[in-house]
Parts: structure tokens; C-alpha cells; sequence
């Protein structure tokens, strides 16, 4: 009886180690990067274009690198931190994840950021606030985009010297970190200038009635209104500054915007003569850009948005970081995108290593009267543009 039990236990564990053993070869086999897109929630108009960026630079590379297949997990952070954070936690431990890309909200991208840490796994982001290559930066986390604090020293600022007699400033704020961190940094230019801010609203990201606030603008006879807001939040506010008369009364700012995607959106009529600072914009002399637009064209016949684009240059990151590294070893790929030079989006792009922010251009866009719109993608100039980044001495970047 003994023998057989003991003949029992043999048989039934020495297949169940054998499983064991096949299991980490197999995820070898392939390397896995978790796209984190707003499927759901406050920004799921941007998920869809998340989701194509990331795709178009898996198959830029024809599926592979270092001479393994890529696969995207594409995972709905639904715009909550909690959320996200768990989501990201279970992929590194039930999928063995260990590179992740996106995030549309500052939020999510800080909570997710902790768990990169936590879990060294490399995690890249195109979020504004200041804190993820600030304050809260660490080892695994890398950031495409300019923070806020960029981007308000490429908008505010050139429009405080282009409209010098424009002192009253008002502004408009979703009231979460990202939005907080852009009323700071402009708070300290209006500071610098001399230029008096007459007033700010506070409003919750997913906000649709903006009329109060514009209004309350108009009271305060500002020169300039400023909104901080980003998305559909953007694109209502806009929609109802032009339907209060707020264009013809004020010049109006959109610091952060989505660029084509928002102007487009809004229409000629609501933009007219309104600035909007992007990330990206697809008519500039830069190789990689034409290159994009010349697919967009033939794959959905137009031109590549923001949020595409982002997701794009942020999994093409990665994917060069592993080429470099030649390994998924995490520690190495971080190492091989530390002080990294690439032909990026927006001309020479470049990884600090001392906290991992991109310095790459900002742009800040007069939208076109409809009249002089000669056709699609052609409903901006650029009026300047330019690389805000904190030197090491000035960041609060401490890294471990």
C-alpha cells in the first residue's frame, strides 16, 4: 500500500515540475509590452488611438526584436489609479509582463509608476505632471513627453512677450494633479512678468458645463484666457467659449492640447484664432513625421493624432532599449535607454539619464481662420516652438 502511494505521488508530481519548467521557457519565447490605454472612463475617445500607435510600431519592426515575437496586452486603465496600479501588478505576476507603455492621466501614470519600481518593470509614459520625472521619479520610469512645466515656458511665456500689453490672465483648471501642476508653473511665469492673474476655476475631469467660468472670465475683463484642460473636457470648453462670445472678447490658450485631434474636433469656426500648445504635430520637416504621415495616409487617410503618435514613439522606445540591451533583462534595457540619442517625432530626441525625461521639441499652434484652411491637416501654423526640460541642478529628480 505504501509503495503504491509513494509510486502515486511520483507519478502525478514529476509531470506537474515538468509543466513548471516548460512555463518560464514559454514566456521567453515572446516578449510581452502592456499598452495602459483609456479604454473606459474620462478619456475613452483617446483608447482606439493608443491602441493603433502601438500596433503600427510593433509592425514597423515586423513583429519582432532581438529575434523574438512582440505581443501587445492591452490593458483598460479606465483613468483610475487603484485601477491601473492592480492591473499592472497582475500582468508582471500572472503574465510575467515586465515592460509597459501609456497612460493618458497623470494619476494613473504616478500609481503605475510605484508598481514599475516595485516590480523593475520598464514603464514609459507621455503624462504632463511634473512629479514623474520629478519628485517621484524613479529607476524604471521614463517619460516621452514635455511635463508641464515645459509646456508652459513654450506657450505662456512666448505669449506674454508676443501680447505684452495683455496683463490680465485667467485661467482654467481640472482640478487633479495634472492640472494642478500646469496652474503652478504658469502661476510662477505670471509671477516672473508681472503679469496679474484676475482669476481661476477649479473643475472635475469629465466636466460639460463650462459657461460659469467663462463668463466669470469675460467679468473679469482678462486679456487672456488659459485653459489647462485636456481631451473632451477641451474640446466642450472650447465649443461653449466660442458660443459665449468669449473669442471675439479675449485671446484664448489651450497650454496642452491633442493637437490636429482637438482642433479638428472643435472646428474652424470654435478655433479660430485660438493658440494650443502639442506634443506633436504632423506638418514638420522631420523624417520619422513624414514617414508616419505617409502610412496614416495609406492606412486611414488622414493624418497621424497626438495620441497615435505618442503611443507610436513610446513602444518604439521600448522595443529600441531591448534591441540595444539585446536581452529583456530589465535593469540592462533601462541602462540602454539612459542617455539614449534617436531620430524621433519631433527631430533629435534624447533620454536624460539622470532622470529619465525626453528632451524633445514643444509646439505652440494659431489655429487657422476657416477661409485660409487649403485642405485636411492644414488647420494650425506653428507660431514657435522649442525644449523646456529642468537641468539635473534645477530637478527635483532623486533617483535611487
Amino acid at each position: 500500500m505504501e509503495k503504491g502511494l509513494k509510486r502515486f505521488w511520483v507519478a502525478a508530481i514529476v509531470p506537474f515540475i515538468a509543466l513548471m519548467m516548460v512555463i518560464p521557457a514559454m514566456a521567453e519565447d515572446k516578449i510581452v509590452i502592456g499598452s495602459l490605454s483609456p479604454l473606459s472612463g474620462a478619456y475613452a475617445s483617446l483608447g482606439e488611438d493608443f491602441m493603433r500607435g502601438a500596433n503600427y510600431a510593433v509592425e514597423e519592426v515586423g513583429g519582432k526584436v532581438i529575434g523574438k515575437p512582440i505581443e501587445l496586452m492591452f490593458i483598460d486603465t479606465e483613468v483610475k489609479p487603484g485601477v491601473a496600479a492592480r492591473k499592472v501588478r497582475e500582468a508582471v505576476d500572472s503574465k510575467g509582463v515586465k515592460f509597459f507603455t501609456g497612460c493618458a492621466s497623470s494619476g494613473v501614470a504616478l500609481a503605475v509608476s510605484q508598481v514599475a519600481m516595485e516590480k523593475e518593470a520598464v514603464f514609459n509614459t507621455s503624462v504632463g505632471a511634473d512629479a514623474v520625472t520629478g519628485s517621484k521619479c524613479n529607476r524604471f520610469t521614463f517619460r516621452w513627453s514635455i511635463p508641464t512645466y515645459g509646456a508652459v515656458q513654450q506657450t505662456v511665456k512666448p505669449l506674454i512677450k508676443k501680447f505684452p500689453e495683455a496683463k490680465r490672465w485667467y485661467t482654467i483648471t481640472p482640478d487633479y494633479v495634472f492640472g494642478h501642476s500646469l496652474l503652478n508653473n504658469a502661476k510662477a511665469v505670471f509671477k516672473e512678468f508681472g503679469v496679474e492673474h484676475v482669476g481661476n476655476d477649479m473643475h472635475p475631469i469629465g466636466h460639460t458645463e463650462f459657461s460659469s467660468f467663462i463668463t466669470k472670465a469675460m467679468a473679469a475683463k482678462a486679456d487672456f484666457v488659459v485653459f489647462f484642460n485636456f481631451g473632451k473636457d477641451t474640446i466642450n470648453a472650447l465649443k461653449q467659449a466660442n458660443n459665449f462670445g468669449l473669442t471675439k472678447k479675449a485671446k484664448i490658450l489651450v497650454a496642452w492640447s491633442s493637437g490636429l485631434r482637438d482642433i479638428e474636433e472643435i472646428g474652424p469656426e470654435s478655433c479660430e484664432g485660438v493658440y494650443f500648445g502639442c506634443q506633436f504635430w504632423h506638418d514638420v520637416n522631420v523624417p520619422l513625421t513624414k514617414k508616419l504621415c505617409d502610412v496614416w495616409k495609406k492606412k486611414y487617410n488622414r493624418f497621424p493624432s497626438y495620441p497615435e503618435a505618442s503611443a507610436y514613439i513610446m513602444t518604439k522606445m521600448e522595443i529600441m532599449g531591448i534591441q540595444k540591451a539585446g536581452t529583456t533583462d530589465t535593469a540592462a534595457v533601462v541602462k540602454a535607454l539612459e542617455g539614449m540619442q534617436y531620430d524621433g517625432i519631433t527631430g533629435v530626441e534624447e533620454i536624460q539619464a539622470f532622470d529619465h525625461q525626453t528632451k524633445k521639441n514643444y509646439y505652440l499652434l494659431l489655429a487657422k481662420p476657416k477661409k485660409d484652411i487649403k485642405g485636411p491637416g492644414d488647420n494650425a501654423t506653428i507660431v514657435s516652438y522649442g525644449i523646456s526640460v529642468k537641468s539635473e541642478s534645477e530637478s527635483d529628480c532623486k533617483m535611487n
